[in-house]
């Protein structure tokens, strides 16, 4: 089942795949606008996915926690088979409407995590503009920079890394560290102990300190 969840003044007026007219009337310049794009078994399984691993993905609650953070948040459980590249040009597509409403780029935040955060870093080379804010989770593994680093002049952005050092994806430091194009960077190490399972819940651990960085000047 193919699920949609836009956080208020998505929810009446959202058409699946693009932000409907109606809805860009009500899109207001001051807001901060956040993407969340949820991992790989989401979009397997559904937003009642669970892992024999790590347990059920809260994908839902995750949304719900960013919403009660006071962002609009734009999300959707993506369909089963769907392209990371295809689907990065869509969030690029969102990104420039809300562009193109007078949203500034620093309210505008893309969250990633594992597949998600692939389709995050496509949507950075998309847009290639400095000012837009991307948080990268679960990632950066040895193919996963070596293939990217291939973007080294062309990743564009305000990046936020998040790693637990208990998965086998890790740091991004020797990727996003060198990218020419970014106005920012910083990286949070987690020692929480649950893996890649770090990123199934919306434990504080991760979600203070997106929140915080989204709002500090």
């Amino acid at each position: 089942m193919r699920t949609l969840f836009i956080a208020t003044i998505f929810t009446a007026h959202f058409s699946f795949g693009q932000i409907s007219l109606l809805a860009l009337d009500e899109v207001k310049k001051t807001d901060k606008y956040l993407f969340y794009l949820h991992g790989a078994i989401v979009q397997e399984m559904g937003v009642n996915a669970v892992s024999e691993d790590f347990g059920a993905y809260e994908y839902l609650k995750i949304v719900n926690t960013f919403s009660e953070h006071n962002f609009k948040v734009i999300s959707e459980a993506r369909p089963k088979g769907t392209d990371v590249v295809g689907y990065a040009k869509k969030i690029s597509s969102q990104i420039d409407t809300l562009l193109s409403k007078g949203v500034q780029p620093d309210h505008i935040t893309v969250v990633g995590a594992s597949q998600g955060a692939y389709i995050a870093i496509e949507a950075a080379h998309l847009q290639k503009n400095q000012k837009i804010r991307y948080v990268i989770m679960a990632l950066c593994n040895d193919y996963n920079v070596n293939f990217y680093s291939q973007y080294s002049g062309e990743l564009c952005g305000n990046f936020l890394s998040i790693y637990e050092a208990s998965d086998q994806k890790l740091s991004c430091n020797r990727l996003l560290n060198n990218m020419t194009c970014k106005s920012g960077y910083e990286e949070i190490k987690l020692s929480m102990g649950n893996g890649h399972g770090f990123i199934f819940k919306p434990y504080p651990e991760w979600v203070t300190p997106i929140v915080k960085w989204i709002n500090k000047k």
